[in-house]
């Protein structure tokens, strides 16, 4: 027994289906995660360490060179490269597209374990991050306070930066501009040749008088009672008075004796400044694979309670979010979103006009809701996700999704001009060109099914695509051999022509009647051109094929890239100086052309970051 007959037989059975596809397709629409593109893995690692003081030369001697040797060995590489800079040494390693990333990471991180015992002892802990669209910020935020720089640094780190990452799906939350406190202590040269003392005793010292330190514990019957000494430094004068050394076994030479020791900040390595003015920018990541506009709303919430708690705060502190990229990706997919709502009004339109039937527009019409929510629902199944790719899926795909359902509709309609029963009509009809729709769809998914199976970035990034159209194209394939026969046998009518009387007949029906007009002469038009194809063949195909050689040359005249350039209402400016170039220097060169932006009568707001995060 066919499709169509099951449906048309069980007709209260397939208006459940229907029900529950609706619903279900409505509440995984709801739970798709929303972002601008796919979820696309670039298949790079980089390893980033930073040694501080150390010279280029250094760090590609005894770090980026000792992490290359080390890393070389890992399978599936395809290349590895080093950039060695003042204080830093980045490692890249890009992998072969068919490396599964997750477990290459892992193999970087332990191959990074293993090199450590190799490197200077004085490094910083090595950061090994994947390569990813998403290690964008998602949200740019400054704060503004009168307060001392140290106050404020620490006003961002222990009481802002805290509460934006209990948020959920919150990575990384980055300071950046800031200077943080920092003691500083600044040996003497010649105090330390005269009481024999060595810079490297010093940092030993310290370290180890500032250390709290489990000496035992004491059992006294009941309980146990745990010691330990207390080395924190709790002020200038306790770090003051640490022992270095001592002179003749009993003359004590502390710090103070050989150093000077002040409180101050730590050196400074950017500077951000909002529309003229200092403050510090607080860049919010997420994690992969969350929803960035759920994320993004999280945020804003969560800011909204910190205000609350630093308007008790002395400074007036106060934070604003510059930047979201929410905004962004609600603005690209409301636009796809327009277009494709435009889109489903006009293919009604269209087929009203030319159908002349409200029953039959409406029998056709519901294969645009059915396909597109049985669509969401194979989405959610596949991982996918709402952004620009899937919905311009959808958009291509609405003029598609109806052609099925008006081949078996004017079939089944031909049908009931022979005198048959609505019900009987249908299912011969539906019968008689099932082979002509099945092959209409599989000739669509012919098309684009292996557009998402293509290898590399480009295939990632058009999986969705392709996989989308394919998911739409099959529900309304079902809908064709199940809906709209059912719809024909009990709701059909008996012809496509409507009765027009009173003010349907010089509203709705006089356009028709204009429409009908204008179909005729286009019939009438078409008639000629092909009566003039048919007696000139010779030069019919002669145009032809130079419209297909001109088609081809043209062709590299049209530019090409990946993606068009978007109109998002804002602009970046970078600035590179020759290296070595103080961050003064850079400050100044970068607060002119900051304020030769700022005094265009068109921008609303500038963020300036001066130097690295």
């Amino acid at each position: 027994m066919s499709l169509a007959n099951i449906s048309i037989k069980r007709p209260v059975f397939l208006t459940c289906v229907i029900i529950l596809m609706l619903g279900v397709g409505g509440m995984s629409l709801y739970k798709l995660p929303v972002d601008l593109f796919p979820n696309i893995n670039f298949p790079v690692v980089t390893v980033t360490t930073v040694y501080p003081g150390a010279g280029p030369n250094e760090i590609e001697t005894n770090v980026s060179k000792t992490l290359e040797g080390e890393l070389s060995s890992i399978s599936g590489i395809k290349t590895i490269s080093s950039i060695s800079r003042e204080g830093v040494s980045q490692v890249v390693i890009e992998f072969s597209l068919e490396t599964d990333i997750k477990y290459a990471e892992q193999q970087v991180k332990d191959r990074v374990s293993i090199a450590k015992r190799k490197l200077p002892s004085d490094i910083k802990e090595p950061t090994i991050r994947r390569i990813s669209p998403s290690d964008q910020p998602i949200a740019t935020i400054t704060l503004k306070a009168n307060l001392p720089m140290a106050s404020l640094f620490d006003l961002a780190e222990e009481v802002v930066r805290p509460k934006l990452e209990q948020v959920p799906h919150i990575g990384l939350v980055d300071v950046v501009g800031g200077r943080k406190r920092e003691i500083h202590v600044d040996l003497d040269r010649h105090k330390l040749k005269e009481y024999e003392v060595s810079a490297s005793m010093v940092t030993q010292r310290i370290e180890a008088s500032g250390q709290n330190i489990p000496i035992g514990k004491i059992d006294q019957g009941d309980k146990e009672i745990s010691l330990r000494t207390i080395g924190e430094f709790k002020s200038l004068t306790d770090l003051k008075n640490v022992v270095i050394n001592f002179i003749g076994n009993d003359v004590p030479v502390n710090l103070n004796n050989i150093a000077s020791v002040s409180d101050g900040l730590v050196d400074q390595t950017s500077k951000t400044y909002q529309n003229g003015e200092s403050t510090l920018v607080l860049l919010v990541f997420k994690q992969s694979d969350s929803n960035t506009i759920a994320v993004t709303k999280g945020v804003e919430k969560q800011l909204a309670k910190v205000q609350e708690i630093l308007d008790k705060t002395e400074g007036a502190p106060k934070l604003q979010v510059v930047r979201k990229i929410s905004d962004q990706i609600s603005a690209n997919v409301l636009d796809v979103e327009e277009s494709i709502f435009i889109g489903i009004a006009l293919t009604i339109l269209v087929v009203f006009l030319f159908l002349g039937s409200a029953r039959s527009t409406l029998i056709t019409g519901l294969a645009l809701p059915n396909s597109l929510m049985g669509a969401f629902i194979l989405m959610s199944w596949a991982g996918f996700s709402v952004n620009v790719m899937s919905l311009l899926a959808l958009s291509l795909s609405v003029g598609l999704l109806v052609d099925d359902a008006i081949v078996v509709r004017e079939n089944i309609f031909r049908h009931r001009g022979l005198g048959k029963s609505p019900v009987q009509a249908a299912i011969d009809g539906t019968k008689e060109v099932t082979l002509a729709v099945i092959a209409t769809t599989l000739t669509v998914i012919a098309v684009f099914g292996p557009i998402g199976f293509l290898s590399g970035i480009v295939g990632q990034f058009f999986k969705e695509f392709g996989l989308t159209i394919c998911f739409a194209m099959l529900i309304s394939l079902f809908d064709a051999l199940t809906i709209a026969p059912m719809m024909s046998a009990y709701f059909g009518g008996s012809s496509h022509e409507t009765v027009q009387t009173g003010v349907y007949k010089w509203t709705v029906g006089a356009v028709l009647n204009t429409f009908e007009s204008f179909q005729g002469v286009l019939e009438r038009a078409y008639e000629h051109v092909l009566k003039f194809t048919i007696r000139h063949p010779f030069f019919i195909l002669l145009t032809s094929f130079i419209f297909c050689i001109g088609s081809f040359y043209s062709a590299k005249w049209v530019p090409k890239t990946f993606l068009s350039p978007q109109d998002n209402g804002e602009f970046a400016v970078v600035i590179d100086l020759p290296p070595g170039t103080s961050l003064e220097k850079m400050d100044d060169v970068a607060k002119k052309v900051d304020e030769a932006i700022r005094s265009r009568p068109e921008i609303a707001t500038t963020l300036l970051t001066v130097g690295s995060r």
